[in-house]
């Protein structure tokens, strides 16, 4: 067999999608067709399809394989690739309070999160929203949607109060996030955003999605916002190379 990536698979279906070579709905080779393509393992080539749905660039349609997902957006997305491992969960300071709202199932009726899972409609997710305070101000609000097998083995995760979610879900089903997509933007808030915040529907928010997935499905959908007044600082410090 062939030394070929599941990645490098994922990134070439992605530009024949872009470039329009392969048009939105259009069917993508089945899991056993494709690693008879590329001479490579049905697990790599389900892995590919699978990175394809989390990042958005295809959807599983349920008793008939894939199609490709190309949408027009509007904003400019810039991409920047960081070899490196991204933190489990949110940084915090010493005085920061973190509250688990509500945690629980949520029945998906289709659309993006159903896409992005690979499940069919009626199917349901676990669903964990949280809120973190300083000083008794909002500054950060998060839903975080996982798979409904890993709730089997993290019940504790059903329960309104702060686990190491992710962490847990890793250490417990043996499955370790590989990629971890995170994409920033000006988004207008939700109904839930407004509420939080104290904002109107449609007012701009400082929203951060995120996808973390190993390969072999994801692992968590994130939406995590910020309102106005709070500054996201990422401070870097060079290390001369050993």
């Amino acid at each position: 067999m062939s030394a070929i990536t599941y990645a490098a698979i994922a990134d070439h279906y992605k530009k024949l999608i872009a470039d329009r070579v392969i048009q939105h709905g259009q069917p993508l080779p089945s899991v056993r067709k494709l690693a008879a393509e590329w001479n490579t393992t049905p697990t790599t080539a389900a892995r590919a399809l699978n990175a394809l749905c989390a990042e958005g660039w295809a959807r599983a349609i349920a008793g008939s394989g894939h199609e490709a997902a190309y949408r027009v957006h509007e904003e400019t997305t810039l991409r920047v690739a960081i070899k490196g491992r991204r933190p489990r969960g949110e940084q915090l300071s010493p005085d920061d309070e973190q509250e688990i709202l509500s945690a629980g199932w949520e029945e998906r009726t289709g659309g993006l999160i159903a896409d992005i899972f690979g499940i069919e409609a009626g199917t349901r997710t676990l669903v964990r929203r949280g809120r973190v305070t300083r000083g008794g101000k909002l500054i950060r609000a998060s839903v975080s949607i996982y798979a409904p097998e890993f709730a089997e083995v993290v019940p504790e995760a059903l329960i309104a109060e702060p686990c190491g979610t992710v962490a847990l879900f890793e250490q417990r089903s043996g499955r370790r996030t590989e990629i971890t997509a995170d994409h920033w933007s000006v988004d207008v808030a939700t109904a839930f955003d407004a509420e939080m915040f104290g904002l109107r529907p449609g007012d701009p928010l400082l929203v951060r999605t995120t996808v973390r997935h190993d390969g072999l499905g994801v692992i968590e959908y994130g939406r995590t916002m910020w309102p106005r007044g709070v500054v996201v600082a990422y401070e870097y410090t060079d290390v001369d190379p050993q």
